[in-house]
């Protein structure tokens, strides 16, 4: 809420499940965020809230800006809308999701699903006063509060309603409406208050004190905040206290103070800066001056953007937001506390003591530190000043001690001393020990440039001796006393065995790099490495996945707890897995492994230290976990857990295509034809670690399967062509929960004309047009072509048979003339008969060319026609008579039939001639309803039965082919030689013979007929 204190600036200028934070931890110790003008955040912001959508929303002098956590936008209003571009003063969340938006220089806006609605600027004809605050009742009664008036809207314009209601005349500070049904009116120096169903305010009391604010405490009590001190209002409700509602806490910042949902009490101007008190909320009734007593504080330039606060927020997760003159601040957990220890430290190396709890050597202080929640408390252990000393523990738990004077091993109630091996090359000289650690059987130290060494029988054996690869070595104690394990920079895992040496190499498939950690828990061996994480399995180490490969780089500490859930200390930060998850991993390492990490921005020191060679990780028997960083040490308490914050809410912010920006999505999204490119911009309200939000996306349509976005917040998609699409986002959080339900817009890419099926429809039909065009210039040429070569072909025929074969008949007959002169018994006379039997040879083949080219008449189709020209050239050059006759009326044949039948009939016409020696040829055409019947029958001496069982004779292909010819177009020939002469009949089924009948007909019984 804003008071007229903070209206004078600005003109100068121009119920949730999650915990409230831990009033134990300083807030020099809490997460904290700065967002300044340099991250596009506002100035001078006036007011907060959060709507029920999860949107943090932030008001300034500059105007009216929503917060996802990364990104800062101003209020863009949907087409046809006006965005309000004036000061804001006041901001309230209500119960149905919608918000009031009131202004410095007067007005009051309401944002509805995204659409913005204004109020009347009058009340009567009086522009409205600046607005302070404004909220709706339990009837939906929409209350104003400005410097001048209360107002209510009523038939669609604003009204004074004080004087009516009961109210003095002046400023209203505050209207609040309350869980129990009541509005609170602040106004001058008295406080009222309308009850449920009550139609007048009545005073609650009267002080000599301006209220600044109306505040609720978490457990439902109303407090009136003066700035130096709180006062509690006396309840006026029936019944008993009804803990402050979540969508009462979220519904707007407060100016000077507020309580958090543990009862804190945050306040600014104390007298710079914020400062907290622990407990407030819980302390009886009476009236308090919090700022007075202890509290803890941030109050220096460097700590804060500004030190004057204008406005505190508590989010629905329970973070605190700060609105200053500079921008946006916020305080949140770190799930890691740092550990301070005096003095610093370089580096650490972890041990606990024979009470279960840790103790940390800090090099090069040699301080031993004991590390509690609470605090380290520094014991001395004798290590002087230095980078040489070592702790560890045995396996039987004693304390192992690498002092430069010897090796102290440590119990309860003794202890012991071993020297260290000699050095013959130089006796007297400094013993180094960096490491130290034990397999059950024997005691092992790491001596600088001497290497490692054994104690076991009361005497020491060098890494050479034990048959062990020279070099720096990580180790860790196997199942079984006398084992350890032991891995190297180059990789190398050996294994060794009461002085048994096993070596595992890693495969290229399964490579981790240098090993930086090894961790045994019964018969699951784990191994480290620069490059990741792998487990035994199979006699082989097989690498584990994860999303993030990284993630598992660099391990270097290990702590399983009593459930089987682990934390791994790592490259990134403490990688937290769960027991079952880790056993899916483990036992198929092709699985990706589930974590939860807590990085950087969790309050890990930079990254997991691997520079000691020892385990980076320690638990403790008080349920706390500590975590060595190259930049310090970090605890983890495992005996207190927040609740997690909400699952992110994803949101498609905007759609850009062809530069138009397209906000509403609440129908399809039309762009327009042409259309093949445009940009997706999206967010995740999730408001803990924004930063470790990532997101997956799928335009069906166009991605078989989900695409991983990582942190992106856009994508963008080109070529693509029109038609509907829906694109679908999800998102996860640091915790990995994910969205409740996937959010998803609607697109619609409208065709060109070009892209319509109309225009593909022309183009076919064009095509078509053309093609068929095409088709009747090649036919009307190929058929001039044909009729100017048959008319040839006649011509030559015509000109053979009427000149030439007549001449050359002339010619014979005139040699015979001669010949018959010539005595019978004459050498020429012989002579000549031979050549003139040569003549009649040469006559006969040129009748039978000329009758090859006059077959030209079937060009036509006229099967009739072309019949009798082939019988009557024939019929020239032999002595038999032909004659031809129809059946029936005659109808057209097909092509197919027209040929093959003319085909066929040639072929027995000229067997009939040639070799039946046949008085008579007659051919028969029989147009039958049911079939064509063609028939060639004559009077010779007809075929032979051997040549008609076989069909052929050596030589003549003839009668096979007619066969041939016959099945071709779905025929039967019957050749057969009766008492006198010979009978060739084809019979051709009508629905293959005539034109006009249905084409799958025809087909059907062609294919009866090959079958």
């Amino acid at each position: 809420m804003l008071s007229l204190r903070r209206l004078v600036v600005l003109l100068v200028f121009a119920s949730s499940s999650a915990m409230a934070l831990d009033g134990k931890i300083p807030l020099d110790q809490l997460h904290h965020d700065i967002w300044t003008g340099k991250d596009g955040a506002p100035a001078q912001v006036s007011s907060m809230a959060q709507t029920a959508d999860g949107w943090l929303w932030i008001g300034s002098v500059d105007g009216f800006y929503r917060f996802d956590g990364m990104r800062f936008r101003r209020f863009e209003a949907l087409n046809g809308e006006t965005a309000p571009k004036r000061p804001v003063t006041a901001l309230t969340a209500l119960r149905d999701g919608d918000l009031l938006i009131g202004y410095l220089f007067g007005g009051l806006s309401r944002l509805h699903g995204g659409h913005i609605m204004h109020y009347p600027a009058l009340v009567g004809n009086a522009p409205i006063g600046p607005v302070t605050s404004a909220t709706t009742d339990e009837r939906g009664q929409l209350w104003v509060a400005t410097t001048s008036a209360l107002l209510q809207l009523r038939g669609g314009a604003w009204r004074d309603v004080g004087p009516e209601l009961g109210l003095p005349a002046g400023e209203v500070s505050n209207v609040v409406a309350d869980q129990y049904g009541q509005v609170w009116v602040a106004v001058g120096h008295a406080l009222y208050v309308m009850p449920a169903g009550a139609q007048r305010f009545r005073q609650v009391q009267r002080q000599d004190v301006h209220t600044v604010n109306l505040i609720e405490s978490p457990d439902g009590r109303l407090w009136q905040d003066l700035h130096d001190r709180l006062i509690p209002v006396p309840g006026q409700h029936r019944g008993p206290l009804m803990p402050r509602p979540a969508w009462l806490a979220q519904s707007q910042g407060q100016e000077n103070g507020l309580f958090d949902r543990d009862g804190n009490f945050w306040s600014l101007a104390c007298p710079v800066g914020v400062c907290r008190t622990a407990g407030v909320g819980a302390m009886p009734g009476r009236q308090m001056a919090p700022n007075a007593g202890p509290r803890d504080r941030l109050d220096q330039p460097w700590q804060l953007s500004s030190l004057t606060g204008n406005i505190l927020f508590e989010d629905r997760d329970g973070s605190i937001w700060i609105g200053t003159q500079a921008g946006v601040e916020r305080f949140r957990h770190n799930r890691l506390a740092p550990v301070a220890l005096a003095g610093g430290g370089r580096t650490f190396k972890l041990a606990r003591d024979h009470f279960g709890q840790v103790l940390a050597l800090s090099l090069p202080s040699g301080r031993v530190w004991r590390l509690r929640a609470d605090g380290a408390q520094a014991i001395d252990e004798g290590f002087p000043p230095g980078n040489v000393g070592a702790i560890g523990n045995a396996r039987d738990g004693a304390l192992l001690l690498a002092r430069p004077n010897g090796l102290e091993v440590r119990y309860p109630n003794r202890s012991e001393r071993i020297a260290y091996p000699s050095n013959p090359a130089d006796p007297a000289g400094p013993v180094d020990v960096s490491r130290v650690f034990d397999d059950g059987d024997g005691l092992w130290v790491r001596i600088a440039r001497r290497g490692h060494f054994r104690f076991a029988g009361g005497k020491w054996t060098s890494e050479v001796d034990l048959g062990l690869p020279p070099g720096s070595f990580v180790g860790e104690a196997g199942a079984r006393s006398g084992t350890l394990w032991l891995g190297y920079d180059n990789g190398a895992i050996v294994y060794f065995d009461h002085g048994k040496v096993t070596r595992y190499p890693q495969s290229l498939e399964n490579d981790i790099g240098p090993i930086t950690h090894l961790h045994v828990l019964g018969d699951e061996v784990v191994a480290g490495g620069a490059g990741g994480l792998a487990v035994l399995r199979g006699g082989a180490f097989q690498r584990l996945a994860a999303a993030d490969a990284d993630v598992l780089a660099g391990v270097s500490g290990t702590v399983v707890g009593a459930n089987g859930d682990r934390w791994l200390n790592g490259s990134k930060g403490v990688v937290y897995v769960k027991a079952a998850d880790w056993q899916a991993a483990a036992g198929a390492p092709g699985v990706p492994l589930k974590y939860i990490l807590y990085g950087v921005l969790d309050g890990y020191p930079g990254f997991a230290d691997t520079s000691t060679r020892r385990p980076s990780a320690l638990g403790g028997v008080d349920g706390q976990l500590w975590f060595v960083g190259a930049t310090g040490m970090a605890r983890l308490d495992t005996t207190t857990s927040y609740p997690a914050p909400h699952a992110p809410s994803v949101v498609v912010e905007t759609l850009v295509a062809r530069g138009e920006r397209h906000l509403d999505f609440s129908k399809p999204v039309r762009l327009a034809p042409g259309t093949t490119s445009f940009r997706i911009e999206f967010t995740a309200l999730s408001y803990s670690m924004p930063e470790m939000v990532r997101f997956r996306y799928r335009l069906e349509g166009v991605d078989a399967d989900w695409q991983d976005s990582g942190n992106r917040r856009a994508v963008s998609y080109t070529n693509v062509g029109p038609g509907d699409y829906r694109f679908r986002i999800a998102a996860v959080n640091e915790l990995g929960q994910w969205n409740a339900r996937d959010t998803s817009i609607d697109v619609t890419i409208l065709p060109t004309f070009a892209q319509t099926p109309l225009f593909y429809g022309l183009c076919a039909l064009a095509a078509a047009g053309a093609l068929y065009l095409l088709y009747r210039l090649w036919l009307r040429q190929a058929t001039l072509r044909i009729a100017a070569r048959m008319a040839e072909r006649e011509r030559i025929a015509r000109t053979l048979h009427d000149t030439f074969l007549q001449s050359v008949q002339g010619l014979v007959l005139g040699f015979q003339t001669a010949m018959s002169a010539l005595p019978e018994d004459s050498s020429t006379r012989a002579r000549l008969e031979r050549m003139l039997l040569l003549a009649d040879r040469v006559i006969e083949e040129g009748r039978d060319e000329v009758q090859d080219l006059r077959s030209s008449a079937m060009s036509d189709g006229d099967l009739e026609r072309g019949l009798t020209i082939v019988g009557e050239v024939l019929q020239e050059s032999h002595q038999s008579v032909f004659s031809l006759r129809s059946e029936g009326a005659a109808v057209d044949l097909t092509e197919d039939a027209s040929c093959e039948a003319y085909s066929i009939g040639r072929e027995a016409l000229m067997n009939a001639f040639r070799h039946a020696g046949a008085k008579s040829i007659q051919v028969t055409l029989g147009y039958g309803a049911g079939q064509f019947v063609l028939q060639v029958a004559d009077d010779g001496k007809g075929i032979p039965a051997e040549i008609l069982a076989d069909g052929k004779r050596a030589g003549h292909w003839g009668l096979p082919g007619m066969m041939e010819r016959a099945a071709r177009i779905g025929a039967t020939l019957t050749i057969d030689s009766p008492l006198i002469g010979t009978r060739v009949r084809l019979a051709v089924p009508a629905a293959l013979a005539y034109v006009g009948q249905s084409r799958w007909k025809r087909w059907l019984r062609r294919l009866r007929r090959r079958g």
